[in-house]
């Protein structure tokens, strides 16, 4: 106990450390784990139809070198599959029609949800969370804007790796691209912090989180080939198609849980919340103000008032527990 109480008082002290636990802190009270796995799940489920009508539609419009080459990019991003696997849908349209709906509908359901995780991250009471139609309408909107610039961002990282261009970018032009890319996705977790939360949020808000997130992502997408050549290729010898399976779920729930904790500092960098008590809890004024937060979502109508009373609280505290 002595060594965390010393802890404690270290982490009081440094901006940095109290931040960065107090960001481990509000993500372990709001269950973001779970929020993850749901995010995950639904991403999983939408990947495969989209995949399809994907390669579907690189085949009607892409020459077959650079076709090969987007696939291996899009490969890159879900561990163990291969590009050559991968086969567009042929024949009657009907087929593609139904690619495109299943796949609609199950990335409709994966950005719901995270709409729902990073309303629950901010403690959006639920009288102030959009309707089901909101939802959908916001959605969609997500859809054509993100999807679109992951799709740049694709063909961008294609562009830079693939010598079958004919261009020869040299090593400035190949870091100047990947540093295009970053901010390209940078960019993009940017945009869906703000368009998915139910607050109005301000580039300030959320470029640090944003930041984080947009970073990790481009880091683990060029370390995953290597990782999983040296680490995953036995396993799909070992058990097929199920090692496929698990990859990429964990694939999508290791990018979720990055998401979240991005997500969550940016909370607790708006909010103040920080620095956090690791003993004895609560002493510190963002301890009250944390919990202040908890109770204040779970007000279901606009003229419902919850009320939190801790024992101690600073006045400050008392003041924000009315929501």
């Amino acid at each position: 106990m002595k060594i965390l109480e010393r802890l404690d008082l270290v982490q009081k002290r440094s901006r940095p450390l109290s931040v960065a636990l107090a960001t481990v802190r509000k993500f372990s009270e709001d269950q973001s784990t779970s929020l993850a796995a749901m995010v995950a799940f639904w991403a999983f489920f939408s990947v495969f139809p989209l995949l399809l009508v994907a390669v579907t539609v690189l085949g009607w419009v892409l020459p077959p070198a650079e076709k090969a080459s987007v696939l291996g990019r899009i490969a890159e991003m879900f561990p163990l599959l291969n590009a050559k696997d991968i086969k567009g849908l042929s024949g009657s349209w009907w087929p593609v029609a139904v690619g495109a709906v299943s796949s609609l509908w199950s990335g409709l359901g994966a950005i719901g949800t995270m709409q729902t995780a990073l309303n629950s991250v901010w403690e959006v009471p639920y009288h102030r969370r959009p309707g089901r139609l909101k939802q959908i309408r916001r959605s969609l909107w997500v859809l054509c804007t993100i999807g679109l610039g992951l799709v740049a961002t694709t063909l961008l990282s294609s562009f830079i790796t693939s010598s079958a261009n004919g261009v020869h970018l040299g090593v400035a032009g190949h870091v100047g691209g990947y540093l295009v890319a970053v901010v390209f996705d940078v960019g993009l977790v940017l945009a869906a912090f703000r368009i998915l939360t139910e607050r109005e949020l301000s580039l300030r808000d959320v470029l640090p989180g944003a930041t984080l997130t947009g970073v990790v992502f481009f880091v683990l997408q060029e370390l995953s080939a290597f990782i999983i050549s040296r680490h995953l290729k036995s396993a799909q010898s070992t058990y097929g198609h199920f090692a496929t399976v698990i990859t990429i779920l964990w694939w999508f729930y290791l990018q979720a849980v990055i998401t979240m904790l991005g997500a969550q500092l940016n909370v607790v960098l708006r909010e103040h919340l920080y620095p956090r008590s690791l003993v004895n809890a609560p002493q510190t004024e963002a301890d009250h103000r944390a919990l202040q937060a908890y109770a204040g979502e779970r007000a279901y109508h606009p003229q419902e008032e919850v009320v939190a009373r801790v024992e101690g609280a600073p006045a400050d505290a008392r003041r924000a527990s009315r929501s």
